[in-house]
């Protein structure tokens, strides 16, 4: 059975051409960076010239920015949140409530901090929720592109106080949206999310920043973060990245059509009763949306093991977990429907094909339910 891959938020299997060059890149560059032989240094030059290149995708430079690689995103937000250089102990975080995981439960587990809530809406201006803490927010973390709605924060700084550091989660994002360097301190990229390595990310860093290490050891990363280096998936991270940023344009423009198509086929099955709750501002690479009375989680398992679809539920709910979207309940959206959101996102590879597939197999998915 054929498998559809719609759901490429969280993560697409890596490029056919990057994976027959991972071998010969791995016996290239099968050294140790770090040691002491010429063989190192080969693989320290290709690293450092790596960096210089994810440095330019971003919209900056080695003069002023350095990349920690790190194996996951969760651990780039990890080391931008735990490894900020907190200068009091009642400093306060601005969090987006709709962030991901590594970015929402980790700042809420640096107590005492105190937590400042917002959300980003769908015109990309921030919205504070609840009571200000006492002190302005020390750090800001939040999504560039939400990963349930698609809705896209539009790079103003200012809506946060002029010595608030910003920690933005770019993994939606690069590759597809232009990164606001200019509005960012902390800048968490994932390479799985652009068919590269899946063990693949960064923390992309300005350098007037101290960043404290969580992993320590032999000093690697200029002390930032201890650990051998895969050079080898380094490479194929910043190529994957180059070859999405080269086609990010004609990208946009052919996902847009799917998305197009996709809503128009929810409300046509859905005789305009589904709600979508990603706005038509919200990134096309993204819809998230609900058909009420059908648990998510089970209609998302059935497209997989009937029809080989692979769809995402967008949130932590399932039919065995009655826990449903932080992010749903914030926008005001029950409990009720929220189990029943599903999330389908596109890459730059889905095919108008794959998408008419879904169409067709959903309504045969609902009437068996």
């Amino acid at each position: 059975m054929a498998v559809t891959h719609l759901d490429c938020a969280a993560g697409v299997p890596m490029l056919p051409a990057l994976t027959a060059e991972y071998s010969v890149l791995a016996q290239q560059y099968g050294w140790n960076p770090h040691g002491l032989t010429c063989y190192a240094e080969d693989a320290r030059r290709a690293i450092l010239d790596a960096e210089r290149r994810l440095l330019v995708l971003c919209g900056t430079n080695p003069s002023s920015a350095g990349v920690v690689w790190c194996a996951t995103g969760t651990e780039a937000a990890n080391l931008a949140l735990r490894g900020f250089p907190w200068r009091t102990s009642d400093a306060s975080i601005a969090l987006d409530l709709g962030a991901h995981p590594a970015l929402r439960e980790t700042a809420r587990a640096l107590c005492p901090h105190p937590i400042c809530g917002f959300l980003v809406q769908p015109d990309g201006m921030v919205r504070f929720t609840g009571t200000p803490p006492a002190t302005a927010p020390a750090l800001a973390a939040l999504s560039l592109v939400n990963n349930e709605t698609g809705v896209v924060w539009n790079g103003d700084r200012d809506a946060f106080p002029p010595d608030c550091a910003i920690v933005l989660d770019a993994c939606q994002a690069f590759g597809k949206h232009p990164v606001p360097w200019h509005a960012t301190d902390l800048l968490i990229l994932s390479s799985r999310k652009l068919g590269g390595p899946a063990t693949g990310a960064a923390l992309v860093y300005r350098k007037n920043l101290k960043i404290n290490p969580i992993i320590t050891g032999g000093g690697q990363q200029s002390g930032l973060r201890s650990g051998t280096l895969d050079t080898a998936s380094i490479l194929l991270f910043v190529k994957a990245a180059e070859m999405a940023c080269r086609d990010r344009e004609e990208s946009l423009r052919n996902v847009s059509l799917l998305n197009q198509r996709l809503r128009d086929g929810l409300t046509r099955l859905g005789k305009g009763g589904w709600p979508i709750f990603s706005p038509e501002t919200a990134s096309p690479y993204i819809c998230y949306f609900a058909i009420p009375g059908y648990e998510g989680a089970i209609v998302a398992r059935t497209l997989a093991e009937k029809y080989g679809i692979i769809i995402g539920t967008g949130s932590a709910c399932s039919a065995e977990s009655r826990e449903t979207s932080p992010l749903l309940k914030a926008l005001g959206v029950s409990d009720e429907v929220a189990r029943c959101a599903l999330r389908v996102s596109f890459s730059s590879h889905t095919s108008p094909d794959e998408l008419a597939r879904f169409l067709k197999a959903l309504p045969e998915v609902l009437a068996d339910y």
